[in-house]
């Protein structure tokens, strides 16, 4: 299997039983737009790390889709995730105003960022090679 599969479909299929079904684009959308403001944040003011602003967007789209499945079967995550994207939308000036005022910081935490996309994406290209065996 190729590291790319983790990258097939961003949005699961909502048809049948399917555990992205419930709550599915509740929680996605909601933590895709809050990875990917954080990142944007963080790295646009400058312009070397602008280029992890599209590792922070994968983050948000990937990793949302992973936790939505995993709030089908865990609801009170639902209420957390929700509450996280409620607290750094009423932190959005502070977090603005950090990633404009500092380099390293933003660039070690999208360099974090980056290499879970990376890791996680091997990982499972892994699992899904062992399974199939």
């Amino acid at each position: 299997m190729s590291i790319f599969s983790y990258f097939r479909a961003p949005f699961p299929s909502t048809q049948g039983f399917s555990a992205y079904r419930m709550p599915g684009v509740a929680v996605h959308i909601p933590w895709l737009a809050t990875v990917f403001f954080i990142g944007f944040t963080l790295c646009w003011p400058h312009p070397a790390l602008r280029v992890f602003v599209f590792f922070w967007f994968l983050a948000g789209l990937y990793f949302g889709r992973d936790i939505a499945v995993y709030c089908h079967y865990a609801p009170l995550l639902t209420l957390i995730i929700w509450a996280g994207c409620m607290i750094v939308l009423n932190k959005a000036k502070a977090i603005a105003g950090f990633g404009a005022g500092h380099v390293v910081v933003p660039a070690l935490l999208s360099i974090a960022v980056t290499s879970l996309v990376i890791f996680v994406a091997w990982k499972t290209a892994q699992a899904m090679e062992h399974d199939h065996s």
